[in-house]
């Protein structure tokens, strides 16, 4: 499952399967770029464990749920696709680029606290100095973020894969026109 709308993601999937053997299934659940007939493009928020959301919920008005996600999940199959892979089998979560925001609150702790979540593998951002010597790194504020998904942080410390068994986001170098 991807959450970015354009096809960068195969890219590091192939990255990623020179070295090992990754089944990836593709889902743009969040649609894809072009896309404007059966796969559109989905923004919006989709936290509904937030408190807030059942105050939105109960004013009455369909205007204010109109950018919730959830809603927007059901103008195609994505997000049953997504319940029918994580049933069917053990998976490993593979971070790549995306925040963890609360944005996709709701949608990440459905993967996260799932039975067959073995585990979650956060990618990682370096940040180097003008001599391209690293000087820190993301993966902290990642699994901070990953860890407002969790409601049993028991769990969420099970499956966080720690720092040591993890490793840096490949740098994609495009050329310059």
């Amino acid at each position: 499952m991807y959450f970015n709308y354009t096809p960068i993601s195969s890219i590091y999937s192939e990255l990623l399967n020179s070295d090992a053997k990754i089944q990836s299934n593709i889902n743009f659940i969040h649609g894809s770029l072009g896309n404007v007939s059966d796969n559109k493009i989905n923004f919006g928020f989709g936290d509904e464990m937030d408190d807030d959301y059942k105050v939105i919920e109960n004013l009455g008005n369909n205007e204010y749920l109109k950018n919730f996600k959830s809603f927007q999940y059901l103008q195609n199959s994505n997000y049953n696709d997504l319940l029918r892979f994580v049933d069917s089998k053990r998976f490993q979560v593979l971070i790549m680029g995306h925040s963890c925001g609360l944005s996709d609150r709701t949608l990440l702790n459905t993967i996260f606290e799932h039975n067959n979540c073995r585990s979650i593998k956060p990618f990682y951002y370096q940040f180097k100095n003008d001599k391209d010597e690293v000087v820190g790194d993301n993966y902290t504020e990642i699994v901070q973020n990953i860890s407002r998904h969790f409601n049993k942080k028991k769990l969420m410390r099970e499956k966080i894969v720690n720092k040591t068994l993890c490793q840096p986001l490949p740098q994609i170098k495009l050329p310059f026109k």
